[in-house]
């Protein structure tokens, strides 16, 4: 199944700072399990490098756990809902992929990455498709180390939708 699907546009950063997510994984979005149930398609729409905010990965990091996430502690702010891992091994090499148009790579909702802003003058484009097999269930995020994420969620898709906040 097809759980989320994401044509990310990523603008040329304005001097802000606010065009780069932190490093994170993506299970901390998700509200379903097994991990190994879930992987990530990234589809280069163009080319893609560092200039303009390519996706970097931490390999190996797929075999730990789920880390908490929050908000970057970062000069000039962070967008919306761009929750990053507090505490990572610093140590670990980071490895930048260049992608050209076409380009796929597949990744476990476990692995930690993120991406450089972009530094060029255009948007940089991808498709991203989270796709999660039939044995998957929901779980309840209440006393997890998602729980600020989903809270979250909700207080934006209330105000998107005028509805009333449950909390």
């Amino acid at each position: 199944m097809a759980m989320r699907t994401m044509l990310i546009n990523k603008p040329p950063d304005s001097g802000k700072k606010t065009s780069r997510p932190p490093l994170h994984q993506d299970l901390h979005y998700f509200p379903f399990r097994p991990s190994n149930s879930i992987v990530c398609a990234w589809t280069a729409m163009e080319h893609i490098d560092r200039n303009n905010g390519c996706l970097a990965v931490l390999p190996g990091t797929h075999k730990g756990p789920l880390q908490p996430h929050d908000y970057p502690q970062w000069e000039r702010g962070i967008s919306i809902m761009f929750h990053g891992i507090q505490d990572y091994d610093k140590n670990n090499a980071r490895v930048h992929l260049v992608m050209e148009k076409g380009d796929t790579v597949f990744f476990h909702p476990l692995l930690i990455h993120g991406s450089g802003w972009n530094k060029s003058q255009g948007f940089r484009k991808t498709i991203s498709c989270h796709f999660a097999d039939a044995n998957c269930h929901y779980i309840d995020l209440k006393g997890t180390n998602q729980e600020n994420v989903g809270k979250e969620m909700e207080e934006v898709f209330c105000k998107i939708y005028g509805l009333k906040n449950a909390s």
